[in-house]
């Protein structure tokens, strides 16, 4: 779906989104890009990207109508991992997906590609997922032209959670490990994630579609540490903390400090694991993902 219309995409300044920006510049789309401050450290990359920068928040219906108007498609990427103060789950995940498809709707916009998350689902048992769910639900109501995303960990230049392993296997020289550490996760690389979303906007075939993302592996946390410390060059045993300590930590830190470093909701999502059938991106998408080593060795460098 290349045209002359630009293709609006909100989260362009977070980690996935700075990555999809690229590529779909790469490939010719011109983007428009909701930022919620002109003035954001990565708007200057983005405007080397020459995309545009629209003022604007997916909780401000007017602004984002104004933003939305004139654009061929949307690509839907904002979300949260925890609520910052003055913000829910419920207000970014469910209201701001509504409101970005009110926006399309009303802009005329029929395509629309979301990112939602693995572990998705009416019966979840954190509200992280339950909201991720009930967007999802608002994206098939909407009557659009939807293809939604559930990827696993998304890790890459710039990933938070990957580079938090990181820093700790440089620093410490026991890597702490929660539990057992024998849940399982299916790590999928940004460029990966990036490719699918670029390839759903010109494949009508992806049209009402649901595909999970995931690596070529599913890997133990355990597994997980030790393949990072071999891509970086590090020797580092682990120390696993026992669940019966960790639980009342967490839920004393949530008690008293403002910003968690660890929720009770992410504890739930951790030990849940976190893995997937690529059977389907493999084959629609023809593609290949990356091994975890591989993709790791290759953010290193």
């Amino acid at each position: 779906m290349k045209n002359n219309k630009p293709v609006f995409l909100t989260g362009a300044t977070g980690f996935v989104g700075g990555h999809l920006a690229a590529r779909l510049a790469a490939e010719g789309h011109r983007i428009r890009c909701l930022v919620r401050r002109l003035d954001h450290r990565r708007a200057a990359y983005l405007k080397d990207l020459d995309a545009e920068l629209a003022a604007g928040d997916i909780l401000n219906p007017d602004a984002l109508r104004e933003a939305i108007e004139g654009c061929g498609a949307v690509i839907h990427l904002v979300g949260i991992i925890t609520e910052p103060p003055g913000f829910t789950f419920k207000q970014v995940h469910v209201k701001g997906t509504v409101n970005v498809l009110d926006a399309a709707a009303a802009a005329g916009v029929r395509r629309y590609v979301h990112m939602s998350a693995l572990g998705a689902g009416s019966d979840a048992s954190t509200t992280y997922f339950q909201t991720k769910w009930q967007a999802e639900e608002a994206v098939r109501a909407s009557g659009l032209d939807y293809t939604i995303f559930r990827p696993s960990i998304i890790y890459g230049p710039g990933g938070e959670f990957i580079n938090m392993l990181l820093r700790q296997i440089r620093l410490m020289p026991l890597v702490p490990v929660i539990g057992d550490g024998n849940y399982r996760m299916q790590p999928v690389s940004v460029h990966d994630v990036a490719f699918c979303f670029s390839r759903a906007l010109a494949d009508g075939g992806t049209i009402g579609e649901e595909y999970e993302l995931g690596g070529p592996e599913s890997l133990t946390y355990n597994e997980l540490v030790h393949t990072i410390c071999r891509a970086a060059g590090k020797r580092r045993a682990l120390i696993h903390l026992p669940l019966a300590l960790v639980r009342p930590v967490v839920r004393l830190l949530e008690r008293f400090l403002r910003h968690s470093p660890v929720t009770t909701d992410q504890l739930k999502m951790l030990l849940a694991g976190n893995v997937c059938d690529t059977t389907r991106m493999r084959e629609h998408f023809g593609i290949e993902p990356v091994e975890f080593e591989k993709g790791i060795r290759q953010m290193l460098a």
